[in-house]
């Protein structure tokens, strides 16, 4: 749990101080956690995961790799990439088409 809590931090770029101002936590719980001195509360892993944003259940995978969450992030862009660009090709031929019914 605590590798993934850190993996996850890390691959948004974020420092434990940022995660713990996102999660509204101190940094100090954060570097306990990570270094396996605490074990978060139900309470507190809902507050990390909103966080992060993630399903709670994510930070207790085995180890997961940054690898694969790259791979997440860049399915998503990549969709959302291609969801806009229909969207704009769609206007522009809705466009077209009105200016062929004048």
């Amino acid at each position: 749990m605590a590798s993934n809590l850190k993996t996850y931090r890390t691959s948004k770029g974020w420092s434990q101080a940022k995660l713990a101002e996102k999660a509204g936590i101190s940094t100090q719980y954060i570097g306990m956690i990570e270094t396996k001195v605490k074990f978060p509360s139900s309470d507190m892993l809902q507050k990390l995961a909103i966080a992060l944003k993630i399903d709670p259940s994510a930070l207790f995978y085995n180890e997961v790799k940054l690898e694969t969450i790259k791979k997440g992030i860049q399915k998503d862009l990549l969709k959302k990439f291609g969801e806009t660009f229909c969207s704009i090709i769609n206007s522009y031929i809705d466009e077209k088409i009105k200016d062929l019914d004048k």
